[in-house]
């Protein structure tokens, strides 16, 4: 069997098994059980398969006909040019978080002299890490209520800036200390109705990092309201949510007495995030 034949046979399985990009994660899954690029993959239709390696490709399909990412059965993740390792014990992080990186380079590049950042619910740590590749010269740090993703972190941390940055196990605010120039977060915003839906299929991504009310809005208030006691004056909070839980932040944000509210969309452009600053 050829590495095209290989791919054809998988992308029909995928595409039964109801998998919303069929070809894209055979190719995914097949360059990684031959250990090559997806590039190099694409010039080697024609070359024959070893039957080890097509063994193991099936396994591989096997897994995410089940439901599991595709980012689980690699333990990779690409996000903003960074590969982040990942497993259970973190949410895969999304092209939409992306968007908040961008918001806080515009932050941070009008701001010239904010040092202190921290990303509040780190997860994985693709904000905090990818931050600190951005501007070696901040002092990043992240908290997460899980101590597991801490772990992921801070391993993150090694493989990707060659050093640890701080790590605080807390729940949301209650472990830090100290003010900072800019609070990032990405922090659970679901509603209940949609974290049951996906309980229900199976979804392997932990509940905690996905939850989050009703209306999906119970950690957005709860950061918005307490950032204000750990922001430097002048400084900044930037939040990514669900596009029509922007306007709720906003209104929250204006009642709280913040300034200078301002949302970014998405590359869909739909509005992912809202940053604002402190008195």
């Amino acid at each position: 069997m050829t590495i095209k034949e290989a791919l054809q046979e998988a992308t029909s399985v995928l595409y039964y098994a109801e998998v919303e990009t069929p070809y894209l994660d055979a190719c995914v899954l097949l360059a990684h059980a031959l250990k090559i690029s997806k590039e190099r993959l694409f010039i080697s239709f024609y070359e024959e398969l070893p039957p080890d390696i097509y063994a193991r490709f099936k396994e591989y399909l096997d897994i995410r006909c089940s439901g599991r990412p595709v980012s689980y059965i690699r333990r990779v993740k690409e996000f903003y040019g960074l590969e982040f390792y990942v497993d259970e014990r973190v949410l895969v992080p999304r092209p939409d978080t992306e968007t908040l990186i961008e918001a806080a380079r515009g932050i941070l590049a009008e701001h010239n002299t904010f040092i202190r950042v921290h990303d509040l619910g780190t997860g994985t740590g693709c904000i905090a890490v990818t931050l600190k590749h951005l501007f070696p010269g901040l002092e990043v740090s992240a908290s997460d209520i899980s101590a597991g993703a801490g772990e992921v972190f801070l391993y993150n941390c090694r493989r990707l800036l060659g050093k640890e940055l701080v790590f605080i196990n807390s729940d949301l605010f209650a472990g830090l200390k100290g003010r900072f120039d800019l609070i990032v977060s990405n922090p659970p915003y679901l509603t209940d109705a949609e974290a049951d839906s996906l309980k229900q299929t199976g979804w392997p991504e932990p509940e905690l990092a996905l939850r989050a009310g009703p209306d999906g809005c119970l950690y957005l208030k709860r950061i918005i309201s307490a950032a204000p006691a750990f922001l430097n004056p002048g400084g900044y909070l930037a939040l990514e949510a669900a596009p029509p839980q922007i306007k709720i932040c906003k209104d929250f944000m204006g009642k709280l007495n913040y300034i200078n509210s301002t949302v970014v969309r998405d590359l869909a452009g739909r509005e992912r995030v809202i940053y604002a600053g402190r008195q």
